[in-house]
Parts: C-alpha cells; sequence; structure tokens
C-alpha cells in the first residue's frame, strides 16, 4: 500500500512538473481592448543588481514580454555600463530601480531580440497602432567601433505560436527603419555613459498603419545584431503603444484576396487581386522608405461593382534603393477610403556592396551589381574625422578613390545612396 501511494505522488509529480514547463513555454499576451486603448512598460521589474533567470521564449520577468538569444544562455544581468561583456541587460544606475531593457551581442553571448504580443480583443479590426520608445546607449565600446543599431519589426498572426523570434531569421517580419534606434556616440575611445541624459538617447515614435483582425496577434520586436567591431551598449525603455479602431465598422467595399511585390529588372512589380468590389473607383499605389511616411506614386482604376475576382498589376518603374514598402489606398466613389496591409521589398542593389582591396597603397575600389545612384562616398579615420569626401555620378558600376596621400592606418568608407542610406566598410591603408 505504501509502495502505491509513493507510485501515485511521484506520478503526480511528473504531471505537474510537466504542466509547470508547458506553462512556462507559453507566449503570454497583452490584451488590445475597446475601452483600454494603451499600453505601457517601463522595464523597472528588471533586476537592479546582480542576475536573474530569463529563459529564451518566456515571458519570465515581464508579462508580454518574451526574448531570445542565438546562443543557450538564460541570464539577464544589471549593468550600469561598466560591464562590456556580451549578454542580455538590465541598464541603469547602480541600485537604481529604473531599468532599461537591453543587450551587448558578441561571438560567445550571441545575437538578440525581444518583444511583446499583443491580442486584438475589440471586436473589430484594428486599424492602425501607434509606437514610441527611447532608446538609450550605456557604453561606447572602442574608439574603432562604428555606429550601431537596434531594429524595430512587426508581425501579424491568427496564431500565437507561430511567432519566430530569433534574431538569427527575418522571415515574415516587417522591418521598420524609421523606428531604428541608432548609437547617438561612435569612433570614439570606449567609456561608461549614462543612458538617461539627453545626449545619450533617442525618443522614436510612428504610426503603424496595419489591419488586425479581431482575435490575432501583433508582436512588435527589437532586435541586436553581433555588429562591426565590439559592440556599444544599447537598451529601449518607456515604451508605450496605442491601437486604433475603425469607429463604425462596415462591409468592405472591396475584399483584397492577396497584395504581392517582387523586384524585377523593369522596377519592383506590384500584383493585387479582389474577391468583390462595391462602388470601387480607384486604387492609388503608395510607397515608403521607413515603413512610416508613405508616398503615391501611380494609380489603378477599379471595377466599381463586380462580384467576380480581378486582378491588378502595376511597376514602380524608379524604385529607391535599399528596403521598400508598398501599400494600396482604396477609395471608393463617394471618396472614402481604407488601406491595405504594407508588403516590403529587399533591394539587393547596395546592400554588400563589394569594398577592395582591404589592405590598400594606392586606390580602393568599390563595385555594386546593377547601376546605382550612389551619392557620396567619405573616408573617416579612426577618430571619426573626415579625412576625403568623394561625390559619384549616376549610373556607375565601379567607384574608385586614390588613397596614396593618406597616412598608413585603419580607416572606415562610408557609403552613402540617394536616399541617404549609409553602409559602412572598413580597410587598411599601409
Amino acid at each position: 500500500m505504501e509502495l502505491l501511494q509513493v507510485g501515485r505522488r511521484l506520478v503526480g509529480l511528473v504531471i505537474l512538473v510537466g504542466s509547470l514547463m508547458q506553462t512556462q513555454t507559453v507566449k503570454a499576451q497583452i490584451a488590445m481592448t475597446k475601452y483600454l486603448t494603451t499600453y505601457s512598460q517601463n522595464f523597472d521589474a528588471l533586476p537592479a543588481s546582480g542576475t536573474a533567470v530569463w529563459e529564451n521564449g518566456t515571458s519570465t520577468l515581464i508579462p508580454g514580454w518574451t526574448v531570445q538569444r542565438t546562443k543557450s544562455i538564460n541570464t539577464i544581468t544589471a549593468n550600469n555600463g561598466s560591464n562590456n561583456t556580451g549578454g542580455l541587460m538590465s541598464y541603469g544606475a547602480t541600485s537604481s530601480t529604473e531599468r532599461a531593457l537591453g543587450s551587448i551581442g558578441s561571438a560567445t553571448a550571441g545575437e538578440f531580440a525581444w518583444g511583446v504580443t499583443l491580442q486584438n480583443k475589440t471586436g473589430t479590426a484594428i486599424t492602425s497602432i501607434d509606437v514610441n520608445f527611447w532608446g538609450e546607449q550605456w557604453r561606447v565600446s572602442n574608439k574603432t567601433a562604428p555606429q550601431h543599431k537596434i531594429t524595430f519589426w512587426y508581425a501579424i498572426s491568427s496564431d500565437n505560436a507561430s511567432f519566430n523570434l530569433s534574431p538569427a531569421s527575418d522571415q515574415n517580419w516587417i522591418e521598420v527603419p524609421g523606428l531604428t534606434f541608432r548609437s547617438p556616440h561612435f569612433l570614439i575611445t570606449g567609456t561608461i555613459l549614462d543612458g538617461n541624459a539627453t545626449a545619450n538617447k533617442q525618443q522614436l515614435s510612428g504610426n503603424l498603419a496595419i489591419t488586425v483582425p479581431d482575435g490575432h496577434y501583433v508582436m512588435l520586436r527589437w532586435k541586436d545584431a553581433d555588429e562591426v567591431e565590439a559592440d556599444h551598449a544599447l537598451a529601449i525603455d518607456d515604451f508605450t503603444v496605442s491601437w486604433n479602431t475603425a469607429y463604425e465598422p462596415a462591409p468592405m467595399p472591396v475584399e483584397l484576396a492577396s497584395f504581392k511585390a517582387i523586384k524585377a529588372k523593369a522596377g519592383v512589380e506590384l500584383t493585387w487581386q479582389t474577391a468583390s468590389e462595391h462602388q470601387n473607383d480607384y486604387f492609388l499605389v503608395e510607397r515608403s522608405t521607413d515603413g512610416l511616411a508613405f508616398k503615391s506614386i501611380g494609380s489603378i482604376k477599379g471595377q466599381g461593382t463586380t462580384k467576380n475576382r480581378q486582378v491588378y498589376t502595376f511597376t514602380d518603374k524608379t524604385p529607391d534603393v535599399g528596403t521598400l514598402y508598398y501599400r494600396l489606398k482604396q477609395v471608393d466613389e463617394d471618396e472614402s477610403f481604407t488601406y491595405s496591409n504594407v508588403v516590403q521589398v529587399y533591394s539587393q542593389l547596395l546592400s554588400k556592396p563589394l569594398v577592395y582591396p582591404t589592405i590598400v597603397s594606392q586606390e580602393v575600389y568599390i563595385a555594386i551589381e546593377q547601376p546605382q545612384h550612389i551619392n557620396q562616398l567619405t573616408i573617416l579615420n579612426k577618430a571619426g574625422k573626415t579625412v576625403l569626401t568623394q561625390h559619384s555620378k549616376v549610373g556607375e558600376q565601379t567607384y574608385t578613390i586614390n588613397v596614396a596621400d593618406l597616412k598608413a592606418g585603419s580607416y572606415f568608407l562610408v557609403i552613402m545612396n540617394g536616399s541617404g542610406k549609409k553602409q559602412v566598410r572598413r580597410f587598411v591603408k599601409n
């Protein structure tokens, strides 16, 4: 009898432990309700000293928030900026309860992503969300490290378990460059910073014109990659999100079945299909380079009222370089309108310019896959001072810079296109 009771207790314990483990891996979410339309997080629940456990894929410390690393490490460390070891960090002044969530990427600690999951429980579709947060820098790593960043992304799904937060993959995520936090300080001697000081932080905000159907989930994601040189200490703080719904939900005048954007030789080809239309006047095609500010680039006449499937195409023949974002503004005959979801296209034209040789005595060459408008080439020394600037011609694929007069040492080549986007490559002058 005693053996039987012990066995039953062991079985019960196994069931309880298994239940706890399953609960720990479930992603919690924040409810987006009809009457409570704002959520805020100040991260002050993070440890003010020592370390705490925050396992990958769980909301251990802050409900609704999940972290993911590329390495099997489960700790978060309180840091005032003096510690430059890689890891997930709770930043703030020593022993202060005012905290910020950040990280330092490295080969040992890996790369990091963290995010918050929200579920639409308003009873209707959410038509846009407003995002606001502060980016903070708590340390400069060293004087040879260029500007680093934390990027912002979002994804929408009917299944909470479908989100892949891993920083190793960007599949199914939409990046919003306008919400990227870039380190205010770089290419200077390594030093501790007060991330709460005005000079060391930046407020970022934007409106995401996205549609989240009732019952669906939206996940907001920040990604800290392991970048060139030792990483600076970057974090986010004082996050707020609010959501907006249509005040008088009505049947959609146009039932959009699909909307796709594909990079082609002629430009970017947009294709969309409607399952039905009611008093549809026309579509405006809108483009953005940052995912926030959109401009109209053309229009396509609608089919009025029809229950038959319609296919539309539009080619953007003059796309900008880099990541492009597109949406449709569908306008009715009474001039009312609705927006589609946003689709994006990754342009590879300037993503990986080839700079050679990396050890040079006379000339540096820059090669790109297709003719593009590289507006300016700038060379910085290790102190971040501009030592050479060269403006470029439109349509070239190979650029040459004479560096024979530069002193021996390490330099950074900043490649800027016509849209103001920059890429940095390092070379050594012997």
